[in-house]
Order: C-alpha cells, then structure tokens, then sequence
C-alpha cells in the first residue's frame, strides 16, 4: 500500500488536515502552513493512510456475451 503524496509536491504526506466541512488535504513536513503548525505537534492531523482498492467480486463478462446476436431475417 503506497504512502499518501503531499498535494503540494511529489514528496510522501506527514499530516492529513481534515477538519469538517472541507475536503482533506495531505500535507508534507515542508508545505504544512505555519498556522497549522501548532495544532499538528498537537497531534490533530494524523496521516490518513491511503486506503488499497479492492478487487470487484463480480465475474467479468466478455462484451460478446452481453449482447444477444439476432439472426438475419432469411425470408427475403
């Protein structure tokens, strides 16, 4: 499972700021602003770790399966 990526930089993320009602933001050592600095060392953005995918348990069907072929009218 990968580490989050700062959305600043390429670097790995060290906090998750993700008070209610905005959307979270992932920051690294070096782009956290200064006025959250404080509430970081206090420990109140924990790094959300990025959550791996799953596989689906649905069966894969091939696109030639879905669609019924319907023979040509012959009659003609």
């Amino acid at each position: 499972m990968a580490k989050p990526k700062c959305d600043n930089c390429e670097l790995d993320a060290a906090y998750t700021c993700a008070d209610p009602g905005t959307n979270p933001v992932n920051y690294c050592h070096n782009d956290l602003p200064k006025w959250l600095q404080e509430r970081a060392d206090s420990g109140h953005f924990p790094l959300v770790e990025a959550v791996e995918e799953k596989p689906s348990k649905k069966k894969a069907v091939p696109a030639e399966d879905k669609a019924e072929e319907v023979p040509a009218d012959e009659s003609k």
